[in-house]
């Protein structure tokens, strides 16, 4: 694929996205390459490759006739969850096994700790999702290896889709920081039992926010009125 051909594949994916994110497209919608391409003045090609790779990722489906957003159940969140959650406990694992995390990777975890603080004390709810990607992505990348990073990237596009929810409960990024603060002391310690303990308990906190929302009466009420606001 050549640059420019990638370039338009990658902005026709962000678009399609951003419109998933943003509720103009919900579960069970049509994604047509033709509409996209009329309303994004953009070729049909990079479109339909966009749409593709959207498939591939989880985010589309097709059925007989046409290309839908998929749904996104409480088991899709949990098979998720522990597919993230089996990944940072093994990439922990390979950073101890390694002697450890160094001075500078310390450093850049506590800052991105520090940032995460700011945005929930500040409400910035768009910051405390990007912070909270980078925090688990650098825990991965700091392991040095490449297939659980490209794993994880995978289901970062499915884990997009969860975004705006966690502004319905605000008080999770407190919790979010608590814990990626044990996460961190056990890391930094080169404690392997503690730091696997941590990841796990993290994840337990994180999918029972995720039940607590989608058993709330008021779910369908919220899903529709999230359909019209930009998060």
């Amino acid at each position: 694929m050549s640059r420019v051909r990638g370039e338009a594949v990658n902005l026709a994916t962000n678009y399609i996205l951003k419109k998933i994110e943003n509720y103009e497209f919900s579960a069970g919608d049509i994604v047509s390459d033709l509409e996209l391409s009329k309303e994004f003045d953009m070729s049909r090609t990079p479109i339909r490759e966009a749409i593709m790779s959207l498939i591939d990722s989880g985010i589309l489906e097709r059925t007989a006739t046409k290309v839908v957003v998929k749904s996104i159940t409480l088991t899709d969140i949990t098979e998720i969850l522990q597919v993230r959650e089996a990944i940072e406990q093994k990439a922990a694992s390979i950073i101890i096994e390694a002697a450890g995390l160094s001075a500078a990777q310390e450093k850049e975890f506590s800052e991105i700790h520090m940032e995460l603080l700011q945005n929930v004390t500040s409400g910035n709810f768009s910051k405390n999702f990007q912070t909270d990607e980078l925090f688990h992505r650098k825990l991965i990348e700091f392991s040095g290896n490449s297939r659980l990073l490209d794993i994880a990237e995978r289901l970062s596009l499915q884990s997009q889709r969860l975004r705006w929810i966690s502004t319905l409960t605000p008080s999770r990024y407190i919790s979010t920081h608590n814990e990626h603060a044990a996460i961190l002391e056990a890391l930094f310690h080169k404690n392997a039992q503690k730091t696997d303990s941590a990841i796990r308990e993290h994840y337990l906190y994180t999918l029972k926010n995720y039940q607590d929302i989608l058993n709330m009466p008021q779910w369908q009420k919220i899903a529709r009125e999230m359909r019209h606001m930009k998060v």
